[in-house]
């Protein structure tokens, strides 16, 4: 009976050692700076570099896009507005003529 509660002990001193082991900080940061030096494509691998690259010139192009499409828009609208300003200057300056030809 004691043989097999000192197993039993063992047993559960190696679960707990091993439990505490997977879940210390430590192995987590050893085990990440380990995938590091074998990860093939790492931050400083060109190719990745190139990817992350390409991917930031496609998103920029897709802005620049977006701006050039606002712009146009903001310039008709200013085409407008001006047109319209002529309009009503225009006007303006005929119901001038007009009280002042009425006497007013």
């Amino acid at each position: 009976m004691k043989d097999e509660d000192k197993t039993y002990e063992n047993e559960r001193n190696h679960v707990n050692q091993a439990i505490k082991t997977v879940l210390s900080p430590l192995t987590h940061a050893r085990n990440l700076a380990s995938a590091a030096i074998f990860n093939k494509r790492g931050p400083n691998d060109l190719e990745e570099q190139i990817d992350m690259l390409t991917k930031q010139k496609e998103y920029m192009q897709k802005k620049c896009r977006e701006a050039g499409a606002a712009i146009l828009d903001l310039e008709s609208q200013v085409n407008e507005l001006k047109r319209d300003n002529s309009l009503l200057a225009m006007d303006v300056a005929t119901l001038t003529n007009r009280l002042r030809d009425a006497g007013l």
